[in-house]
């Protein structure tokens, strides 16, 4: 049978059409319990979100009646802000479930997980179940999975004020976590907290048969929901769990982290093994340190959770530069005191506790600039200092030779700014014939650099 050029032309001008459709996702906002003032916000700030891309339609109801097969069928993924027993029959619960397995989206903010409670496979479907919420303030959250495409664009440690959950029925072992409450931002000892948890998820997503879950705890606030940040974690949820964009929803379950003492050394020098100083940047190396991800903090303001690790010294938890699941740069704090004491490295539910000795200095030397007239060094491990006249000064003077010969020293003490960053500034005599081998001493460590020419 021969098919006219006019007859093709009109059938891929159908599909094409019809690729283009956008898909349609169900925003139900009905409330059997509590009801957040924040609903009119969120309706607008996701259909926002969403409008721009050209590939989502959002069809807001609080009608629960459309939770059947029928109605279903013409949706591609449905979205909870709902409290509460919502009014549905057996019937359309078993419709809702078919609904996800068999290859659509569902998902939830916020008291999502406040629905439901005489309903065992909604408890399953969404990941957990709410169990207080303990703080409602400005917490720092963690991104822990920062290479899915729904928290891609957050830094990997933020503040936003909201109403922070705590859940149980929850587990690691069944979904994928993406953002995570940093609880040095918090007090664990208020009233309602859970006694002994540490790991409060925030997001996750999961599979549920053939079907795609998205879950966040955030949005119990209108400027949740105004959040750029925020809705752009919510749009590409959307985009997720409609089956336009791909991303890893596999569980990451924790290992316990293999680490030793002689495996934490200066971060510059990588030693001496197992002895670390107050004031300085430490590396821990091991396994599964992490639960999976690799993330550098801002050097100037790094954060007490990364990649879902923590590292306590004392029981107090130590700011954390860079944390992968091979390696963990941490901060020892200046009044540290000098003495044998406990590190603990956490990933996120995996503890490894470790006994190392302290010294009053560990040095070891990053990295030179140079100047005409002066060379920086920059350094860690030289111990605490003191104020005097001006000057800050630790217990051990540094020296610096060029060409065997010691040279003046312009300024010694922390760097400004720089966590565990000591800056050494040394004087460069006229007439120094380059290329000159440098040698910076502190104590009976020594380190030699050769300094070329400076234009």
């Amino acid at each position: 049978m021969r098919v006219s050029g006019t007859l093709l032309s009109l059938v891929f001008l159908f599909a094409a059409s019809a690729a283009a459709q956008p898909k349609r996702v169900l925003y139900l906002t009905h409330s059997a319990g509590f009801r957040h003032d924040s609903i009119p916000a969120s309706v607008q700030a996701v259909t926002q979100a969403v409008n721009a891309t050209g590939k989502l339609q959002i069809v807001h109801s609080e009608d629960v009646s459309l939770l059947n097969a029928t109605s279903l069928s013409g949706f591609d993924a449905v979205f909870f802000f709902t409290s509460g027993e919502l009014p549905i029959s057996d019937s359309q619960k078993r419709d809702l479930l078919e609904f996800v397995r068999a290859g659509k989206g569902f998902g939830g903010a916020h008291s999502a997980t406040d629905t439901f409670y005489t309903w065992p496979e909604y408890g399953d479907l969404i990941g957990a179940r709410f169990n207080g919420h303990p703080w409602t303030q400005s917490v720092t959250l963690e991104t822990e999975d920062p290479g899915d495409p729904a928290v891609a664009h957050l830094a990997p440690a933020w503040t936003i004020l909201d109403e922070i959950y705590q859940f149980r029925e929850f587990s690691r072992d069944r979904v994928r976590v993406l953002l995570t409450l940093d609880t040095h931002s918090v007090d664990l000892g208020a009233p309602g907290v859970n006694p002994g948890t540490e790991d409060f998820p925030l997001a996750w997503r999961r599979t549920y048969g053939s079907g795609r879950v998205f879950y966040t705890a955030l949005g119990h606030f209108d400027s949740t929901w105004q959040d750029a940040r925020f809705s752009a974690m919510i749009r590409e949820a959307l985009l997720w769990l409609t089956g336009q964009t791909s991303a890893d929803a596999s569980p990451r379950p924790p290992k316990p982290p293999l680490l030793t003492a002689d495996a934490i050394v200066n971060a510059a020098s990588f030693r001496p093994a197992g002895t670390i100083s107050p004031g300085s940047l430490i590396s821990l190396f091991g396994a599964n340190l992490t639960p999976g991800s690799t993330l550098a903090a801002d050097p100037r303001n790094p954060a007490y959770k990364l990649a879902g690790a923590t590292v306590k010294i004392n029981g107090t938890f130590v700011p954390l530069l860079y944390a992968s699941p091979q390696q963990i740069n941490a901060y020892v704090p200046l009044d540290l005191v000098p003495r044998a004491f406990t590190l603990q490295s956490s990933a996120a539910g995996g503890v490894a506790t470790v006994t190392v000795a302290t010294a009053e200095s560990t040095p070891g030397v990053f990295a030179y600039t140079t100047t005409r007239e002066a060379v920086t060094i920059w350094a860690t491990g030289l111990g605490p200092v003191r104020s005097d006249g001006g000057f800050q000064l630790t217990a051990t003077k540094p020296a610096v030779a060029l060409g065997g010969v010691d040279v003046p020293i312009l300024f010694s003490g922390l760097a400004p700014g720089w966590f565990g960053l000591y800056q050494v500034n040394a004087g460069i005599p006229a007439g120094t014939v380059f290329p000159a081998t440098l040698e910076f001493r502190f104590g009976p460590y020594a380190t030699n650099v050769v300094l070329r020419q400076v234009p």
